[in-house]
Parts: structure tokens; C-alpha cells; sequence
């Protein structure tokens, strides 16, 4: 189909939110800030209380970065039905948010797929399941893209798009044209890969973490002091491989490479096997008492998001004067 099949991301008035876990319900949040109208299905006992929650809790994050215009929550233009077949017809794009289970999803995109209309676009929120694995079961895979938030979806800005074996290449463009409508940034990826990009960037250093943890070289709580003062501090601007390219002073990646090129290929070699066993499961949830020093996870997600209100401000307003301007 043609880009015009479809309709333009900035025409788009509804919603239909399918799941409305942690991704899902902050994702309501997002598009209701947005101004869309969200119309939602969880069949989960209590689903709908807690997502109402979940959006008052994130609207003043959402008001402070500009995003919703108004300090009032309008849970009016928030409403739940009764089957996912009913939120598809209501609404003008479908966003899947179900657990990371394949069969499940199967079973909620057999029945997403069957209901909308061809013309109706059907994002997934999936973390790493390929997007072709979820066309597999869709009479109209052509419309079917992977759209990937990062938790907490309604603050962080970046959303991967993947599309499929036989995504829409209109489709795929539409999935960055809607991305960036509700404040996102959106990045393209090329080919699929279990865990699509970021999270095999994320899990690489988790698991050098966990491997440092297990061989005893430091703290839980220095190791992850080791992250937030001496990676994050460069990255909160700039990602790795730029960060590599200016650690070689005036000769760049080139002078980096030459000058320790075989330190680096020693110190990104992963160290023996690492498996979740019982006894590696334990010293983790030591290590997250140690890291959290006891407090509740409600009170930490609560200091994350407010303090990253300030990360992302400290970002937009980097990029205003960066050397590579628009």
C-alpha cells in the first residue's frame, strides 16, 4: 500500500491501547497528553483502577516536560470496553502492549489483525520479539510494526522502530512520523534481532555487571556508582561510539584504536559462561536490597521519574547547542 493508504500520523485522534500494564498504561498517558483519545482493553481484575492511577501519578511529569498542556487529568477521554475487538473499532491506530509471552501475543494479534481494517495501523511494543513473528499469524502482516518504548515509556524519549519481513515500507515511515508527533525519538532499525537494539546494548553491560558481582570485584553499590558517575554522566549526551571516537583526542576513533586497540578488544571480551542459576538469582536480589538500601520499589520509581525530568531537560537543551546543528 501507498503512504496514502494510510492515516497521517497527525491526523490521528484515537488510540486503541491493548494491555495496559507499566508500557501500556504510560503510553495511555502519553497519548492522552497528546491530546488522542485512548479507548483500552486489559482483561486483568483491577487493570482499569490501576491504570487510572498510573496516569494521575505521570501527568505532572507529562506537564513539566510541556507534553500536556493542561495540570487536569482527563480521564474522560480515557475509556476501557470490554474486548480488545471493541477498542480496535473505536479507535484509528491499534498499540499492542502484552507480556513478552510469544503464544499470547499470538493469540491477542490473530485477534487485532482480524478486526481492523487493512488501512488500520498496528504497532507492537514488544522488547524483543522479531516483528515478522508477529505478522506470522496476520491475514494483513503488511501493517503490522514493531514501535518499542523504554520504561517509563511516557518520559524517556527514544522508541525503536523495526519493521518485518513484510512490513509496509509506507508503514515503517508512519511508525517515526507518529513517534515524533507524541514527543519521542525515534530510530530506524535496518534488520530484526531477538531484543532488537537497545536491549542487547542494555543486557551487554547488565551482564558485565552481574559478572562483576558474581567474581566479587565490587559492590553491588559500587558497581552501579560505577555506571552512574563514570558512563552516564558522557552518555546522557553522547552515546558509545562517539564517546570512543573523542577519547582519542585529536586522532579520534583512528587514535583510540591504535593506541589501545588490543586493551579494548581484552576489556569487551566477555568473561566464562554466566547463567541465572539459583545461587546467581540470590546474590541479585541481595544486590537490589544493597542498591535500593531497603526502601520500597514504589518510592524509588517515584525519585527516578521526577529526577528524570531533569536528565532529559539537561538533554534537550544540550542539543540546542551541540557542534552538529540542524
Amino acid at each position: 500500500m501507498s503512504v496514502e493508504t494510510y492515516l497521517r500520523p497527525q491526523d490521528v485522534r484515537s488510540v486503541a491501547v491493548v494491555g495496559t500494564g507499566s508500557i501500556g498504561a504510560s503510553c495511555a498517558a502519553l497519548f492522552l497528553a497528546h491530546g488522542m483519545d485512548v479507548v483500552a482493553h486489559d482483561p486483568a481484575p483491577g487493570a482499569e483502577a490501576r491504570a487510572r492511577e498510573y496516569v494521575t501519578h505521570a501527568w505532572p511529569a507529562l506537564c513539566s516536560l510541556g507534553a500536556a498542556k493542561s495540570q487536569s487529568v482527563p480521564h474522560e477521554r480515557l475509556r476501557f470496553v470490554d474486548t480488545a475487538a471493541q477498542a480496535v473499532l473505536a479507535a484509528d491506530v491499534v498499540q499492542e502492549n502484552t507480556p513478552e509471552k510469544p503464544e499470547l501475543k499470538a493469540t491477542v494479534m490473530r485477534e487485532l489483525d482480524a478486526s481492523a481494517t487493512p488501512d488500520k495501523i498496528i504497532l507492537s511494543t514488544t522488547g524483543g520479539i522479531p516483528p515478522s513473528t508477529l505478522q506470522a499469524v496476520c491475514k494483513h502482516p503488511e501493517r503490522v510494526v514493531v514501535a518499542h518504548p523504554f520504561n517509563p515509556a511516557h518520559l524517556i524519549p527514544l522508541v525503536e522502530v523495526v519493521g518485518g519481513g513484510e512490513t509496509d515500507r509506507a508503514v515503517v515511515e508512519w511508525a517515526m512520523g507518529f513517534a515524533r508527533r507524541v514527543g519521542k525519538q525515534p530510530i530506524r532499525l535496518h534488520v530484526e534481532a531477538n531484543g532488537h537494539m537497545t536491549n542487547r546494548l542494555q543486557f551487554a553491560l547488565v551482564r558485565e555487571a552481574v559478572a562483576c558481582l558474581v567474581d566479587g570485584v565490587a559492590s553491588a553499590e559500587d558497581i552501579d556508582a560505577a555506571v552512574r558517575y563514570g558512563l552516564a554522566p558522557r552518555w546522557a549526551l553522547m552515546g558509545a561510539l562517539q564517546t570512543l571516537h573523542l577519547a582519542g583526542g585529536p586522532g579520534g576513533m583512528r587514535g583510540i584504536l591504535d593506541h589501545a586497540g588490543a586493551a579494548i578488544e581484552e576489556w569487551w571480551t566477555p568473561r566464562a559462561e554466566l547463567r541465572l542459576t539459583p545461587e546467581v538469582k540470590a546474590q541479585l536480589v541481595a544486590a537490589a536490597d544493597e542498591v535500593c538500601a531497603g526502601e520500597s520499589i514504589a518510592d524509588w520509581v517515584r525519585w527516578r521519574d521526577d529526577k528524570l525530568i531533569d536528565v532529559i531537560k539537561l538533554q534537550q537543551a544540550s542539543e540546542a547547542d551541540h557542534p552538529r546543528r540542524p
